[in-house]
Order: structure tokens, then C-alpha cells, then sequence
């Protein structure tokens, strides 16, 4: 698994040396998808009581009043 990492370590840092002027726009999108992912799933999970309970298990939420928006 770790073999497989590093090897694709160095296939994006060739691709970063390789196109400077497309590389930025594909990993901008890739970051922006995962937020949007992570930010679906959290509004997905805060429909449900047990999902609320695992947001704040997950994220470790101590003052529940201060997470009221997403927790209601």
C-alpha cells in the first residue's frame, strides 16, 4: 500500500513539472469536491438523530450550543 502511494506521489509531482499551467485547476477541483462531499454527508447525517450524535461524537463537539444551526 505504501508502495502505491509513493508512486503516486511521483506521478503528480512529474505532472505538476510536466504541465504548470493545468496542474492547479485539477487539484483546486479535486479539494473543492471533497469539501462538497464532506459538507453533503454532514448535512445528510444532521437529518437524523443518530446522525447528530455521530457528528458530535466524530467532531468531538463539546458545546452543542454553539453547533445549534447544524445540529437542529
Amino acid at each position: 500500500m505504501r508502495e502505491l502511494h509513493n508512486d503516486f506521489i511521483e506521478r503528480w509531482a512529474k505532472f505538476m513539472k510536466e504541465n504548470p499551467d493545468k496542474w492547479k485547476k485539477i487539484h483546486t477541483e479535486f479539494i473543492d469536491a471533497q469539501f462538497e462531499k464532506a459538507n453533503h454527508v454532514i448535512k445528510e447525517l444532521s437529518k437524523t438523530k443518530e446522525g447528530k450524535e455521530k457528528i458530535i461524537k466524530i467532531y468531538n463537539i463539546k458545546n452543542k450550543k454553539g453547533y445549534q444551526k447544524l445540529l437542529n
